[in-house]
């Protein structure tokens, strides 16, 4: 039979498992609060830098066409002012470490589904993903970056750009919020289009000054919000893993709290025990005198 003295020290250690958890709930809600804050912030701010994109590019329509047509391009939304290799990259975005729930090994599978094509290359971002690549000993070769779980380095944000806006296509394999319980394994072309149908349409907006030229700054303005678009991409993905950990740590309260309950159960039931069997002892020693 176990002691009260184990079961004691078991109470004592979930109660202090408990109260960790809890605080990493109370990090982890901080953090989806900031994280949020940042990607709406993000949204906003690509939102401007289309529209003046746009613009740009309906104001001076000729001289655009005339780009287009030394580019070859036969329609103002195959328009690209950058020099793209006809290639295409599918890319992971997973995590450095776990306690992220299931959101990770649902976007890997999500990786592993999607068909390919022949002429495309791989790219894993987080040490959790690289190491489910290496598992399954894929012959492919591939290109490995590091990237912090809970925020965003600059650096290496732009590293990771300068690699992969030189793909004509590029599919981002990452985890999406949804809300606080739900968080989806997706994918998303971020290769893009500059103008969709109804931008086409639009008239002119606005009359702009160019220095050095009006080629150079499209350019500017095209990696600009092709960055800002992988930045949404990264700090979306950062969200869905947050939330996916404080659902896991939400999870895990209720399981503690609930082999709590039978601990403490079982000390009442086991105090119960020893009282009645001390009470059975003196009664029983009582009833020996007597007979004496």
């Amino acid at each position: 039979m176990i002691s009260k003295k184990i079961l004691d020290q078991e109470i004592e250690n979930l109660i202090g498992l408990s109260n960790l958890v809890n605080a990493f709930e109370e990090i982890a809600a901080t953090r989806i609060k900031r994280t949020r804050d940042s990607v709406l912030i993000n949204r906003a701010y690509s939102s401007e830098i289309h529209e003046i994109f746009i613009d740009v590019i309906l104001s001076y329509k000729r001289q655009v066409e005339t780009f287009m047509r030394m580019r070859k391009k036969k329609s103002l939304k195959n328009l690209t002012f950058l020099n793209k290799n006809g290639r295409t990259l599918y890319l992971l975005i997973s995590a450095n470490t776990g306690l992220y729930g299931g959101i990770i090994k649902r976007t890997f599978d999500l990786f592993l589904k999607s068909k390919r094509d022949q002429n495309c290359d791989i790219a894993i971002i987080g040490k959790l993903g690289l190491s489910m690549w290496k598992e399954h000993h894929f012959k492919d070769k591939y290109y490995y970056f590091d990237f912090p779980d809970q925020r965003v380095d600059d650096i290496k944000l732009r590293e990771i750009i300068n690699f992969i806006i030189n793909y004509e296509k590029i599919i981002v394999f990452y985890g999406q919020f949804q809300n606080l319980i739900k968080q989806e394994a997706t994918f998303s072309d971020i290769s893009g289009n500059v103008l969709s149908e109804n931008e086409s349409q639009k008239g002119p907006q606005v009359k702009y000054f160019f220095e050095p030229s009006l080629e150079r700054i499209m350019e500017f303005f095209e990696k600009q919000i092709f960055a800002s678009i992988f930045e949404q991409t990264v700090r979306e993905s950062q969200l869905a893993k947050i939330a996916s950990r404080l659902t896991a740590l939400d999870r895990a309260t209720e399981n503690i709290d609930k082999e709590l309950e039978k601990l403490k159960f079982q000390y009442t039931r086991l105090t119960h025990q020893i009282q009645n069997k001390k009470q059975l002892e003196t009664f029983s020693t009582r009833l020996l005198w007597n007979k004496r």
